[in-house]
């Protein structure tokens, strides 16, 4: 499974509906981890096992997952799991959280920031 070819398509659909997403980092576990400008939407984590317990991602795309997306409250904080062979159903999912987050109004007091060696021309888009 390439998960940086799945990160690259979930970042192009989003920017379709207007959110700003980029390629953060692939971990030597093969997992993806994508970020967004604004980050009070949180990030998306794409895997096929569970991540790390100190991490709590926003969004998860898994492989190792069937079913339906479902938000799941595992502890302290909301998550959004979707299984990987329909990662198209978190678009909306994400397009509504931003919708959300916009709406408070609440300025962003801090961005990640894209480090320069992460920028390229294709808005962020890993190649593989």
């Amino acid at each position: 499974m390439n998960f940086i070819k799945i990160a690259n398509k979930i970042i192009a659909e989003l920017q379709k509906e207007g959110v700003t997403a980029y390629l953060w980092h692939k971990a030597t576990t093969g997992s993806v981890y994508v970020r967004f400008e604004d980050p009070r939407i949180g990030s998306i984590r794409i895997g096929n096992h569970n991540g790390r317990d100190q991490y709590q991602y926003k969004f998860n795309v898994r492989s190792d997952m069937k079913g339906n997306g479902r938000w799941i409250k595992p502890e302290k904080t909301w998550r959004y799991f979707q299984p990987l062979e329909t990662w198209k159903d978190i678009i909306p999912v994400i397009v509504k959280r931003a919708q959300d987050v916009a709406q408070q109004g609440t300025p962003v007091r801090y961005q990640y920031g894209i480090p320069s060696w992460k920028r390229n021309s294709d808005n962020h888009a890993a190649k593989d």
